[in-house]
């Protein structure tokens, strides 16, 4: 069964934070990267990025907006590419936006993947591949 989890980018900060806790209701939540504890941060403040219940070949967990390196099955190309959430499916977009793969493909294991970073605190990666 898929974890359902989330991590939020927090806009005027400009740093992820982990979901302490959240209130969709309310649309609120708490967040924190281990050091400070913001409460009741309204959703229009952070961007809410979801889990992909996979992890890297290092076991780091991927969400939405990490650039990945993602290697496809019996192939030794790492393609450099950015997880988004498409078409009602996460999938990970080659940086120049020309295709994607669909990283829950059953062809696809932990070692075929590697977090570099994130959309939103390293957009120098975001340059096509070389």
């Amino acid at each position: 069964m898929k974890k359902i989890k989330f991590r939020a980018y927090h806009k005027e900060r400009k740093e992820i934070f982990e979901i302490a806790s959240i209130d969709f209701e309310e649309k609120k939540a708490a967040l924190s990267n281990g050091i400070i504890k913001l409460l009741n941060v309204d959703f229009k403040q952070f961007e809410l990025l979801q889990y992909t219940g996979l992890k890297d070949k290092n076991r780091k967990e991927i969400f939405e907006g990490d650039i990945v390196l993602v290697k496809p099955g019996g192939i030794s190309t790492w393609y450099k590419t950015v997880v988004e959430f498409k078409e009602g499916a996460l999938i990970a977009s080659l940086i120049n936006g020309e295709n994607c793969f669909y990283i829950f493909n059953p062809g696809f294991d932990s070692n075929d993947f590697e977090v570099i970073g994130n959309f939103y605190e390293n957009k120098n990666l975001m340059e096509e591949n070389k």
